[in-house]
Formats: structure tokens, sequence, C-alpha cells
């Protein structure tokens, strides 16, 4: 891809609605976000559901900053590519260190995500403002093409090893992060992504959003690469804990997938991000539904 994002909100095409109570944001879902399958997952909504997740609380006291100390998500229907999604954020639960934001996304009436955020505060003054900007959802990113079909004849492993290798493509939504499978193993896959700038929050260090989105897409790999031939796969459940967040400099940051527990309807993984140093940034889980 060509494409250079200013900043997280620019590469998802994030908006703010103009005063709207509860607060709410849009996001136009073009092949820009689509995986190795070519399809709209749980990762690819996760910049827009951190968001909605940390500006209630934020905006709540404005003396001091905030950040998310973990998201919980779940996941119905899958988005299809072209469609808008409206996502809302409520704060339910707040005191001076810490607070429970509820964020729903929907499709027209329909709900398709929702969960919680856990916000505290960090006990500094406010560096900052978020870049995301009000006004009418844009265009859906429809400047990647879309990946290949995948041949129903191969295993998840094989599909993975050839993205692995070069043979396929890890699809738009990979190839934004900058992402690489360094190591294939359906029992330990790795990849590494570069923590670049466009990445990073007013503090200097990665978006929370962007870290899900890292999180979340190593989790879909990682099931993705236990499927047996001609099944797929939706990301239901996504849980992921903020340890620390690195600095947005070019360093490679690394997400080693463990299968928990493979089923024929539900499988389940964690996933652990590492700096380049080693520093353990972020831990996380996510279930999904499997049609093995």
């Amino acid at each position: 891809m060509t494409y250079s994002p200013k900043n997280a909100f620019d590469a998802f095409a994030i908006r703010i609605v103009p005063d709207a109570d509860p607060i709410a944001m849009t996001q136009p879902l073009g092949t820009r976000i689509a995986d190795h399958r070519g399809l709209v997952d749980l990762p690819a909504l996760m910049v827009l559901f951190d968001d909605l997740g940390g500006l209630p609380f934020a905006i709540a006291d404005r003396s001091t900053s905030s950040i998310q100390a973990r998201l919980t998500v779940s996941m119905g229907a899958r988005p299809q590519l072209g469609e808008v999604v409206r996502s809302e954020g409520e704060l339910m639960m707040s005191d001076d260190a810490m607070g429970s934001t509820a964020v729903r996304v929907t499709r027209g009436d329909e709900l398709l995500m929702q969960g919680q955020a856990r916000n505290v505060r960090v006990g500094r003054a406010v560096v900052g403002e978020s870049e995301v900007v009000a006004g009418e959802p844009l265009p859906a990113p429809d400047d990647a093409e879309l990946p290949e079909p995948i041949d129903p004849a191969l295993s998840g492993a094989e599909v993975v090893a050839a993205i692995a290798d070069g043979r396929r493509r890890i699809g738009p939504l990979g190839e934004l992060l900058g992402a690489t499978i360094v190591d294939p193993d359906p029992a330990a896959l790795r990849i590494e992504v570069p923590a670049v700038e466009w990445m990073g929050n007013f503090f200097g260090s990665m978006h929370g959003g962007m870290i899900g989105t890292i999180v979340a897409q190593a989790a879909s790999l990682g099931v993705a690469a236990n499927m047996r031939p001609g099944t797929g796969y939706q990301l239901a459940e996504f849980t992921v804990a903020f340890l620390r967040s690195p600095a947005v400099d070019g360093q490679r940051l690394v997400a080693t997938v463990t299968p928990v527990k493979l089923g024929r309807r539900l499988s389940t993984v964690d996933v652990e991000l590492h700096a380049a140093d080693g520093t353990l940034l972020a831990r996380g889980t996510a279930d999904a539904r499997c049609d093995r």
C-alpha cells in the first residue's frame, strides 16, 4: 500500500458525530481494513471502540490526563464492506481515579458490538487533545485491493505459511499495520509490527486502539492457523489489558499467539505483545466462533 496515514483516526476514517448525546463516532468500512480473507472482523473496529471507551471519562474531568487499562469486547454479526457503523460511549461509573465506560457499535438499529473500557486517571496535566475531528461520515476508504480468495482445499496452517513466505498477502489491514508473520507455527504464531509515528497519541506513545488492533489481528491469525480446510471463523469475544505503551520510534513489536482451546464451535487463544527490548506491553484473550 502507498497510503500514509496522518494518525489512527485518519487511517480508519473515524469521525466524531457533532452534538451527539451520548458521545458518538462513525467509521465507514472500506477495503483498507479488510483482513487476509477480504473480510471485516473485530480488529478493524478496535480504534473506534478504544476512543469511545476513553473519551467520556476524559472529558468528565479535564484537569488530568487519562488512559484505558483494559478493553472487553463482545461482537455479534459481522459488518460488511461498504457499510458505516456508529459507536456510542457512555460513562457508567467514575471517581477521581478510575471509571468504566460502556461502548456500543451499531449498524442502523442492529447492535454489532458492545463492551466496556476500564479508565484510569494518570495524575498528570492534560498534554494534548484527541486528533479525531467532528463531521459527517467519510467515504469508505477503498484504496486497497482485496486479497485473492482462499482455496477451500487449504488448511489454515497452509494459508498462514503462505502469508509468512510471501506467496499470499496478509491483507489490507495487516499491510496498513506493516505486519509480517515471522513464525507461522500454529502452536506459537508470531507477528511483528513496527511502532511508527502515525500510531501515536498526544503522549508520544502508541494509541491504545492501535495496541488493541495489533493484539486482535494477531489473535485472528493465530485462530486462522488452526482452521481445517474449508472452514471459517469470526472473533466473538476479545479482552486486552494495556500494561505499557511503547514509544512510536519505529521499534519492532512482537505479538505471540498461544492456542488455549481449539474446538469445533469455539476456539480460544491468548496473545502477548512485547516491545523490542522484551518488555511486556499487553496481554489479550480472544474467543472465535468457528464453523469447523
